[in-house]
């Protein structure tokens, strides 16, 4: 796909009112995370007169590893293939032993006890300077999971309803607990993972598939407050694939928009990734054309923001607010910061943070 940027006048025109938040998906890199009060104090340090979506906590700069590096410790499960997670042909597999069953409570992400050190941090926090009103908590989805711990698609099959039982009880837990002081964040490689390896004409099949499993998650906790986050992967700063457009997550999304509708559910807001890695965003208008014919009512935050591409960045924002108009409700980079170093990641908050405070679109 060749390039076709605006031209250096449009690249100056300021982004449209109201002001875009800023969105974080959540990690940061090791040498700033672990710790909930260090961590989000880096986070609204390096985002400094930006209004937040959420202020989040992420304790796994590496997203679920620590999750699959526990599972060797559960009693059903016999690992079948060993690995450091250094890329995602490294990433450690189990199966279920024979004669066992899985125990939703085996399975779970832990997030009670993550949530209510998030909470206390942001409580700390708020005695001493302006913070969001919500925390953000990161929910990896089940199917996705499943995937991961089994090693493929196929073995995830046998796992899905003990994962689905577990994630939701989890979901129910925290709203019940902390009910409006949560943002929850759905996240889900598989999702746009799973239209890549799927023939274009078995894509209407998939679709009920994958929304039935996510519309039941988010619609587990009616007072739940969600933010939907697609995602091509990052580990080690590397995608499962290379998009090259954006047809699933819209098709994806519609129908996801559609069954909400029918349960009386409200459609969260969508973060979907416009650039992985360290490539950057496309800058051709029509990667951005299937953005269009999104439903109404779906709200979207473009994942767009890469620190090493600040003009590509302001063109592909432009692009993208362009296209989609008042649905934008804020910005941010394509997914959690963990895998960049400090500097890397502060350059990235730098960047978005001057795009959604000044909406002026820095001049390639």
């Amino acid at each position: 796909m060749s390039p076709a940027a605006p031209p250096a006048d449009d690249a100056r025109r300021p982004l449209p009112a109201p002001p875009l938040a800023l969105h974080l998906v959540g990690s940061v890199p090791p040498a700033v995370g672990g710790d909930p009060d260090r961590a989000m104090s880096w986070l609204l340090d390096h985002s400094a007169g930006a209004t937040l979506t959420a202020l989040p906590f992420e304790p796994d700069s590496r997203w679920i590893i620590d999750w699959l590096d526990q599972l060797v410790h559960v009693d059903a499960l016999e690992q079948v293939r060993p690995g450091a997670s250094r890329g995602y042909d490294d990433i450690p597999s189990h199966r279920i032993r024979p004669g066992h069953e899985l125990n939703p409570h085996d399975l779970a992400l832990g997030r009670h006890q993550h949530t209510a050190d998030a909470i206390a941090a942001h409580d700390r926090l708020a005695a001493a300077r302006p913070v969001p009103a919500r925390v953000q908590v990161s929910v990896p989805n089940s199917l996705d999971r499943a995937m991961f711990a089994a090693g493929s698609p196929a073995a995830a099959h046998q796992w899905m309803p003990a994962m689905q039982k577990s994630l939701i009880s989890e979901v129910v837990d925290l709203v019940d607990t902390w009910g409006e002081r949560l943002q929850l964040q759905l996240e889900s490689p598989a999702v746009l993972a799973s239209y890549h390896r799927t023939p274009r004409e078995e894509w209407p099949a998939l679709t009920t598939q994958l929304v039935h499993q996510v519309a039941e998650v988010l619609s587990a906790a009616g007072r739940a407050s969600w933010i939907l986050h697609l995602c091509y992967g990052d580990l080690e700063h590397q995608p499962l694939f290379t998009p090259t457009d954006l047809d699933a997550a819209v098709l994806f999304l519609n129908a996801l928009n559609t069954a909400l509708i029918s349960q009386d559910q409200p459609m969260p807001p969508v973060h979907i990734p416009m650039c992985h890695g360290n490539a950057e965003p496309p800058t051709d208008p029509q990667f951005y054309r299937p953005l269009k014919n999104l439903q109404d009512g779906i709200s979207v935050i473009p994942g767009i923001v890469a620190e090493n591409h600040p003009s590509a960045t302001a063109i592909a924002a432009q692009i993208a607010i362009s296209t989609l108009g008042s649905r934008v409700v804020a910005l941010g980079a394509a997914c959690g910061l963990g895998r960049r170093s400090p500097s890397a990641a502060a350059a990235n908050m730098h960047l978005a943070t001057e795009l959604v405070t000044t909406r002026q679109l820095i001049t390639p």
